[in-house]
């Protein structure tokens, strides 16, 4: 084989063929990349109590009912979003929210006490 004609493994398709090869190798590497990107983030409304709020760990713990294509019921703690107020929720106060599920995490974007 000559020298100058040698590509490693793209020699084999000569030199003129390089241009499909690269678009091949490219739409492979974004079809791939596409696969395994996360999912889209999806929003989940809930009823349940506030068991105890931590402000420095912006984490709310609730005692909550089934969420609907989520989780059963039960008492868990979950990260809070930086835009909610948790001053408005007390220990004990019946809440609805609602749950982001994105990037195999649960955050608590919106909660808001239920009057009495």
């Amino acid at each position: 084989m000559n020298g100058s004609r040698w590509l490693g493994w793209f020699g084999w398709f000569g030199a003129k063929d390089l241009g499909w090869q690269a678009r091949a190798i490219a739409l492979t590497l974004g079809l791939a990349l596409a696969a395994c990107s996360s999912p889209a983030a999806s929003e989940h409304e809930g009823h349940g109590t506030a068991v105890e709020i931590d402000h420095e760990a912006r984490t709310i713990t609730l005692d909550h009912e089934d969420i609907p294509g989520l989780m059963k019921g039960m008492t868990m703690t979950f990260a809070v979003a930086s835009g909610v107020d948790l001053n408005r929720v007390e220990a004990g106060s019946k809440v609805e929210f609602v749950l982001q599920a994105a990037d195999n995490a649960l955050t608590v974007t919106r909660i808001q006490p239920l009057e009495r």
